[in-house]
């Protein structure tokens, strides 16, 4: 059904399932082929659905046995998208095994297995994912930030083999760095979130000093609260809410913290998935709709 072309390296039929792999090389004006790199393709129908996925792989030998070893590709300026299909809803396509074609969901559009190959191929070297990285990457600065807060370090890979770890019943360590300070003797607040929170009212004096004209707090202080002194009572009323606040803040952030990182394995509560939890599963969902529009450039 898939007619080889000249620029496959091999082609490989499954014998346990309908499908096969394929080691494509990248076109010759690419970074990828001067390096060396191969793609490595795959197309299977299972009895869960219709699969696909394409990856960037390096060349290896090992006791006589060439393998293909995937690789992010990464270190290249020009991103290549690497992806697989859903087994859960067979992602864009199915297979038709009448007419021996692929089906595209949406459009109903019948491709041949060349076509499709193409199709996948042009969306590997299309950057797919540019404005995922971006949003992974705020993410990923989002969650060390509130980490942070807590005193706690994130570290994305760190954090996936704890939460492996954790899932297999294994101990995992987690230190919790909220104290009562000297000064504040009866507040749980972190260090780095004091920290934070006299950094920010610092910068806000100097706004309002700079531009008093844009930041008239002054004004509405005197309006409602009169002179700023210790001997105002509402200063003092402020400055203990404050210090209440951060607290609960501080206690509710350190519990969602501990909560993502070792989940409750108990079997008569419903695990629940906090806002930590949801911003570290997107980090690694990678799904983006096939453009069938997106061909090899080869003739």
């Amino acid at each position: 059904m898939y007619e080889k072309k000249v620029y496959d390296e091999s082609v490989t039929t499954f014998s346990n399932e309908l499908g096969f792999s394929l080691i494509r090389l990248y076109p010759e004006d690419t970074p990828y082929y001067k390096d060396g790199k191969r793609m490595f393709i795959k197309v299977a129908v299972f009895d869960r659905g219709f699969f696909y996925s394409v990856d960037m792989t390096t060349p290896q030998e090992g006791d006589g046995v060439k393998e293909h070893v995937i690789t992010d590709g990464g270190k290249y300026r020009k991103k290549v998208t690497g992806f697989m299909s859903d087994l859960s809803d067979g992602g864009d396509f199915y297979f038709d095994e009448v007419n021996k074609q692929v089906v595209h969901k949406k459009t109903n559009k019948n491709l041949s297995l060349n076509e499709f190959i193409d199709v996948l191929e042009g969306n590997h070297l299309a950057d797919r994912l540019f404005w995922k990285r971006i949003s992974s990457s705020i993410l990923n600065f989002f969650l060390k930030f509130i980490f942070w807060l807590s005193s706690q370090h994130y570290d994305k890979v760190q954090v996936s083999i704890d939460k492996y770890h954790a899932s297999q019943g294994r101990k995992v360590e987690f230190e919790e760095k909220i104290h009562n300070e000297p000064f504040f003797n009866y507040f749980c607040i972190s260090k780095n979130f004091i920290f934070s929170i006299l950094l920010a009212t610092f910068l806000i004096a100097i706004l309002v000093a700079m531009f008093p004209n844009r930041f008239p707090l002054k004004d509405l202080w005197h309006a409602f609260f009169e002179e700023f002194t210790l001997s105002n009572p509402m200063v003092t009323l402020l400055f203990f809410l404050g210090l209440f606040t951060s607290e609960k803040i501080s206690i509710w952030l350190s519990g969602k913290i501990r909560s993502f990182l070792i989940p409750d394995q108990s079997l008569f509560s419903e695990p629940k998935k906090n806002f930590i939890e949801k911003l570290y599963n997107f980090q690694h969902v990678n799904k983006f709709d096939i453009r069938l529009d997106l061909r090899s450039r080869r003739n």
